[in-house]
């Protein structure tokens, strides 16, 4: 397993959206995968952890709470993917080794395309830099909101990604670029369906990190 997560990782940090050759991450090889009954996001996020691949889901509704049993062997995570979610009635890019996913005929959500003016955060834990990029987000949409209350599950051992000075990115392109710089997370659009992780969680997104305290693998 271990050299197939090597492998995968270098291949992630290697795929673009124009690259969609050996270095696609979805190509990867699996030799084996399985998880107990979960959701579809378990599932998914339990993947991206053992195989060092990010995700970025951005879609709403059920699907990802539906419940999935997963076994297999000798495939590659693109057939995985294909298989928690259960039809074909998805798209997937790559955006700087991340894969992103959408249901086809369907628009994100707005606010992932919403461009921030300018983005600047020091380096710092992951969490935290996720945190700044949500402040920054509901400032630009609400001029009038004078200070945030909130907590946030840190990372362990500390995951720190940045510094950041980015100016007219969108949220996606910059989430994609904090999930990135960091040793792997998941994000998708905040929705009543729960992490086995440590997760922040706000009224856009939530980020799970692969690294920290997980819940135990269902088996």
């Amino acid at each position: 397993m271990m050299r197939v997560n090597i492998w995968c990782a270098a291949a992630a940090l290697l795929a673009s959206a124009t690259q969609p050759g050996p270095h696609n991450p979805l190509s990867c090889h699996v030799r084996h995968f399985s998880i107990g009954k979960t959701s579809a996001l378990n599932a998914l996020i339990w993947l991206g952890r053992d195989e060092q691949i990010s995700f970025g889901i951005e879609f709403y509704g059920t699907d990802l709470s539906k419940t999935v049993q997963i076994k297999l062997d000798d495939t590659t995570v693109s057939e995985i993917v294909k298989k928690i979610l259960g039809t074909d009635s998805y798209r997937f890019s790559l955006y700087d080794g991340m894969i992103l996913i959408r249901r086809k005929g369907e628009m994100p959500p707005d606010w992932l395309n919403h461009r921030i003016r300018r983005f600047t955060v020091p380096r710092g834990e992951l969490m935290f830099v996720n945190s700044e990029l949500w402040m920054a987000l509901e400032t630009e949409l609400d001029p009038t909101v004078r200070g945030f209350v909130g907590d946030y599950p840190g990372t362990n051992p500390i995951d720190e990604v940045g510094p950041f000075d980015e100016r007219g990115q969108t949220v996606r392109q910059l989430l994609v670029k904090i999930v990135s710089a960091s040793r792997g997370a998941t994000w998708y659009p905040t929705q009543n369906v729960q992490s086995p992780a440590p997760a922040a969680i706000n009224g856009f997104w939530t980020l799970v990190t692969y690294s920290g305290n997980w819940a135990k693998r269902p088996e």
